[in-house]
């Protein structure tokens, strides 16, 4: 039996190793779904393209190692300590992309990657999570799925009708994200039922049912977002949602209680615009530089 001290230690060392495998996999998946043909505008047609490439399926294996850590880290941990962990895995992957190239960092990297730590480490510094013994309410999961698949819903639905592909790409950004928070918090409930020994319910339950459809819709419509514009205009936004659904998540349903006073919100709330904006500084850094269609020339020559 893991101690109160160890259990939280242990829960963060598997979700940084769980977040370093996800940001493989978003950075292959992310490269394939940018090849998609534009004709292809749903996100099932995009998944069902991707699906038969090597280096996508790469990116799927490794991920799905990934989801395994997962699921051991939010069975060690509670979910407000877990999901925002996962966080750092986007800014390790700068830091570990550097090196396969031999080079050092460049200063907008560091910039990015320290301005996104320190305000990771502010949010958990200040929230504190810790596990609940109070088993989950299935009644208000239940609550929190139906909620969370109708808000993914809406939100995907405008953002169809939407002409902008960034404004667009922004908001499949938010169904995504509460998809995978969703995902993450049901991971965590059909965990659970293997430590109440009713190993039948979280196998064959609604649970697991409902964290596949989760889990695959999300996928499905992050690819969609992956297809139509740059990384830095859903990804921000799709980790910032996930880690909101998925601490609301522990709230509602394990009954964990980050700290709730009035300056300790404010302080999250102030550490979780930073963490956007520095994860939206690291995606730029994603996004390669426009080359124009034509050159200006004086006397037939390009101008430099």
């Amino acid at each position: 039996m893991l101690s109160s001290l160890s259990a939280p230690v242990l829960a963060s060392a598997v979700a940084l190793v769980s977040a370093c495998g996800f940001a493989v996999s978003t950075s292959l998946q992310h490269r394939v779904a940018g090849t998609a043909p534009d004709t292809l505008t749903s996100g099932v047609r995009i998944l069902l393209h991707v699906v038969r490439r090597p280096l996508w399926l790469l990116g799927s294996v490794t991920g799905a190692a990934a989801l395994c850590l997962h699921a051991l880290a939010l069975k060690l941990g509670a979910i407000a300590l877990v999901q925002p962990l996962m966080l750092a895995g986007v800014v390790l992957a700068v830091l570990v992309r550097a090196g396969l190239d031999r080079r050092l960092p460049l200063r907008a990297e560091l910039s990015a990657v320290l301005l996104t730590t320190v305000a990771l480490a502010v949010f958990l510094a200040v929230a504190n999570p810790q596990p609940s013994p109070t088993p989950p309410d299935l009644g208000f999961a239940g609550l929190v799925v139906v909620a969370g698949f109708v808000v993914s819903g809406i939100v995907t639905a405008v953002g169809k009708r939407v002409t902008s592909p960034d404004v667009a790409a922004l908001l499949l950004g938010v169904a995504a994200g509460t998809l995978f928070g969703l995902t993450a918090g049901l991971m965590k409930l059909i965990g659970s039922g293997f430590d109440s020994h009713d190993i039948a319910a979280s196998v064959f339950g609604w649970p697991l049912l409902a964290m596949v459809v989760a889990g695959v819709a999300a996928t499905a419509i992050n690819q969609r977002a992956y297809q139509i514009a740059a990384l830095a205009k859903s990804m921000p936004v799709l980790n910032v949602v996930d880690v909101l659904v998925a601490v609301l998540f522990g709230r509602v349903v394990f009954g964990e209680r980050p700290a709730h006073g009035a300056a300790a919100l404010v302080v999250q709330a102030v550490a979780m615009v930073f963490l956007a904006i520095g994860l939206r500084r690291l995606a730029l850094l994603e996004t390669p530089q426009e080359v124009p269609a034509e050159v200006p020339s004086v006397a037939g020559e390009p101008v430099p």
